[in-house]
């Protein structure tokens, strides 16, 4: 069996199946149970676009949705996170033209309905997630603050 990088398939074939690992894009895609079909980046990514990009750093791949488009960058965020990262428009692989949800289910494009209906939901969704975590975040920084000012004491 020949394996091959992201890249190579891509620059081969023009696309990739992969099965995603993680939980960062719920709940559209499930852990280990979730199949995309890849792209490779032709034209700049769009608002809401899901790229495919690799951090150079560590070469782990990232399939996270474009939140905002910057000049020669893109800031992108999972549909489970809160935490946005600016990512360089050269570190973009692969955008996400469809999915299969769970293995055996059918092939879901990002232009048909049920996607445009799930894009709707994703401000009200990354509120909701913002707002749950809240509670820890002010939690941590009050902590933070106490030993700062107890380290300051002496």
């Amino acid at each position: 069996m020949i394996h091959r990088t992201i890249e190579q398939e891509l620059a081969q074939n023009g696309r990739a199946v992969i099965q995603t690992v993680g939980v960062s894009m719920e709940p559209l895609l499930h852990n280990r149970e979730s199949t995309v079909v890849i792209e490779a980046k032709r034209t700049p990514l769009k608002r809401y676009d899901v790229a495919l990009y690799r951090r150079p750093a560590t070469g782990a791949y990232v399939l996270h949705r474009v939140v905002k488009v910057l000049d020669d960058a893109y800031l992108i965020c999972g549909d489970n996170r809160i935490w946005r990262e600016t990512v360089p428009d050269e570190w973009v692989i692969g955008v996400m033209t469809g999915y299969y949800e769970k293995e055996q289910d059918k092939y879901i494009s990002c232009e048909s309905a049920p996607y445009q209906s799930y894009l709707k939901t994703l401000r009200l969704r990354y509120a909701a997630l913002w707002l749950r975590t809240l509670p820890g975040r002010v939690w941590r920084r009050a902590c933070r603050a106490l030993r700062w000012e107890s380290s300051k004491l002496g």
